[in-house]
């Protein structure tokens, strides 16, 4: 029993190309070869049965209602008008080709379900109203009144006019659910490929102020040292352990950046983002990479949530890289400036001026401490300083932690 089962299942299996075959083929073709074959036999029944009195008006009316099978996509109110035209014209001649020629059965039933499956709803409904009222002449002039009155209406013309919309509005919905997941799986990978493009955002806008102040500290005293290393080996030496320490410092903040693409038992506990307790460091590291740099705290400091004060710390370091690289010999000083609604920060150096003075367009830094002061409904302005060098001042709207 168990090999036959087998044998059985194996052979379903085989034969389902030929089941995805057949539905392949084109359904309008099947209908002309289904009415063709109703068609004959129709005929057959209808000329060779005796008890038919009229043949001609019923084979006319047995063409017309098996043609109108073969048209029931194309046209098929057509078909309907057509069918139950030609049935209750036999009719008024005395025959009754549905209880003759039993192949008109099928014929009817393909035609109704036709009505229901292939019309919009308000001409399916005017399908099955005329059906309904065209019927009736057969029904009240054949011999079997009541009998025809529930089976006519009913089986040949009601039943599979139900089954065709039932048809028809089970394609519909799963269209539309097909059109409606299709739309949310666009939706999906839209979010999911903007979400993609402002975590690369991030990510460089990170690499940049993270990585960018400790090379422009290794680069400015890395050319230092190599100035002094002939004539001020102390001097340089001191320089060269500068740049060691930035570089460690740029190695840790970059672990630190990248941890959190780690996964698994060996992610470590994340260290927490630098905030404004960390700017006098960064001043101090500023101030041992070679430029003279003051900081000076105006107001009393008040309590931010961390996104704030990471946001802050990064308009400072970016402040202090780009006084490093663009101006020369130069001081600078740091301003942290509080108030009750906000906090005030400003980077003036004397070197050579603004960027945009110099003719040379502000880069990613600039663009990149715009967009982190956006985020908090802040504004970063870069303009010319007292002393004709560089003023950065960024303005931030102070909220209550947890109120970002």
């Amino acid at each position: 029993m168990a090999i036959r089962s087998d044998s059985f299942i194996a052979t379903v299996k085989g034969m389902g190309p030929v089941f995805r075959s057949v539905r392949g083929f084109d359904r309008a073709r099947i209908d002309h070869v289904v009415a063709a074959a109703l068609c004959v036999t129709t005929e057959l029944q209808v000329w060779l049965n005796p008890s038919i009195h009229d043949r001609v008006a019923a084979g006319v009316a047995g063409l017309v209602l098996c043609a109108a099978v073969g048209a029931r996509r194309r046209w098929p109110l057509g078909a309907v008008v057509a069918g139950v035209a030609a049935v209750s014209a036999e009719a008024a001649f005395g025959g009754a080709l549905v209880n003759h020629a039993i192949t008109s059965i099928p014929a009817a039933i393909l035609i109704f379900y036709g009505a229901g499956a292939f019309l919009g709803r308000a001409r399916s409904w005017v399908a099955l109203a005329s059906a309904t009222v065209g019927l009736l002449p057969q029904i009240l002039l054949s011999r079997n009144v009541v009998s025809n009155l529930f089976f006519e209406p009913l089986v040949l013309v009601f039943v599979p006019w139900l089954c065709g919309r039932w048809q028809r509005e089970r394609a519909q919905r799963v269209e539309r659910f097909r059109e409606l997941s299709e739309r949310f799986d666009a939706q999906r990978e839209r979010h999911a490929s903007s979400a993609a493009d402002v975590e690369r955002i991030r990510i460089a806008r990170e690499l940049h102020d993270v990585i960018g102040h400790c090379l422009s500290v290794i680069v400015l005293q890395a050319g230092g040292a190599r100035m002094l290393v002939g004539s001020d080996p102390d001097r340089a030496r001191a320089a060269m352990s500068v740049v060691e320490r930035a570089g460690h410092e740029a190695l840790a903040e970059m672990r630190h950046l990248l941890s959190v693409f780690q996964t698994g038992p060996e992610t470590g506990e994340l260290e927490p983002q630098p905030g404004l307790a960390n700017i006098e460091e960064l001043v101090a590291r500023t101030r041992a990479a070679g430029l003279e740099t003051g900081l000076r705290i105006d107001g009393t400091p008040r309590e931010v949530s961390p996104a704030l004060a990471l946001c802050a710390y990064r308009i400072v370091q970016e402040g202090l890289t780009n006084t490093i690289k663009h101006a020369g010999e130069a001081r600078a000083s740091v301003r942290m400036s509080w108030s009750e609604d906000r906090l005030e920060l400003e980077i003036e150096d004397d070197g050579r001026g603004p960027l945009k003075l110099n003719g040379t367009a502000p880069g990613h830094g600039i663009i990149g401490m715009r967009e982190r002061a956006a985020l908090h409904h802040g504004v970063v302005q870069l303009e010319q300083g007292s002393a004709g060098g560089c003023l950065l001042r960024a303005t931030l709207p102070l909220r209550p932690e947890g109120k970002e």
